[in-house]
């Protein structure tokens, strides 16, 4: 019996984020209330959304983690790969290993979705194990090219054009103006131009 209660709650749960992150991705997350998300979701009040999440940034929160985790996921898998196969990470398959996962996200509607919240530039949160060990040996390569000259500005003009050109892809998909089949170009342009940025 208990178990059922549970379920529906999971389902409730589920149904509000995949709302909500439609909603944020299409009309921006400052743009969207509660109440709309709620009436979206099929729920009666923002109670709801507030009992399942506590806040519109817990709701903002989870769906971040959601696909920040499986991205992860991938990152290390790939990282792994690399290890078992003793092959040389160089720069250049260091920065497909950061653009891949991200890119996989253009697959789906909810991947689309999470790509177009976070070119909004709204979270900061820590970054996942393997991708903190894939940032690492990114900067070690970085810091044999720089000597002592680092460039501060770097790393976030390299965020900003990768999240905002995916975003960019991903509302393109979605409207069809861009041809699926002419992804892998789209991918393997981006990952030449975070390299180019890099080594500048």
């Amino acid at each position: 019996m208990s178990a059922r209660p549970s379920a529906a709650r999971e389902a409730t749960r589920s149904k509000i984020q995949a709302v909500a992150e439609q909603l944020f991705a299409s009309e921006g997350f400052d743009r969207v209330p509660l109440r709309q998300i709620a009436r979206e979701a099929g729920q009666r009040n923002v109670a709801a959304v507030q009992y399942h999440f506590g806040s519109k940034e817990g709701l903002l929160s989870s769906i971040v983690d959601t696909h920040r985790s499986e991205i992860d996921d991938r990152r290390r898998d790939l990282l792994e790969a690399l290890t078992e196969a003793e092959s040389e990470a160089d720069l250049s398959t260091l920065i497909g290993i950061l653009v891949e996962p991200l890119a996989a996200k253009l697959d789906d509607a909810s991947g689309r979705a999470y790509l177009r919240i976070q070119a909004q530039g709204l979270t900061n949160e820590k970054m996942r194990p393997a991708t903190q060990s894939l940032v690492r040996r990114i900067r070690g390569h970085l810091g044999a090219l720089d000597g002592e000259r680092g460039d501060p500005f770097r790393d976030r003009f390299a965020l900003l054009l990768l999240f905002h050109a995916l975003a960019d892809r991903a509302q393109a998909e979605e409207t069809q103006a861009a041809r699926r089949g002419a992804r892998r170009d789209f991918v393997d342009s981006l990952t030449r131009s975070i390299e180019a940025l890099f080594a500048a």
